[in-house]
């Protein structure tokens, strides 16, 4: 093998391996949940809504965040589904949807 295929192929090894261990996820990273629950659970309460959230919007839930909406305690839920990403808000206690959706 010539110097410069010596040097090409060591570069191509070079960005390849670059690329897998980009597109490769992080071994912390692969155990993460995909739902950050507050740490507060309000007796299941939030999961109670996060499984009425996912089932009416056939999306899953896949950030949960403590707000508040006109000084009440309100949930906002980040959705994935097949097509989109949004946010709908929630209230903490009823489960009532308050914007988004």
């Amino acid at each position: 093998m010539s110097a410069a295929r010596c040097r090409w192929a060591v570069a191509k090894l070079a960005v390849v391996s670059a690329i897998a261990v980009t597109c490769s996820p992080a071994p912390a990273l692969a155990q993460r949940q995909l739902v950050d629950r507050p740490a507060a659970n309000q007796g299941g309460n939030n999961d109670r809504i996060i499984d009425a959230i996912q089932k009416r919007y056939h999306a899953r839930v896949v950030r949960v965040a403590d707000t508040q909406v006109n000084g009440r305690a309100a949930l906002e839920l980040r959705l994935l589904s097949d097509q989109r990403v949004w946010t709908v808000i929630v209230d903490a206690q009823s489960g009532q949807v308050l914007s988004g959706g």
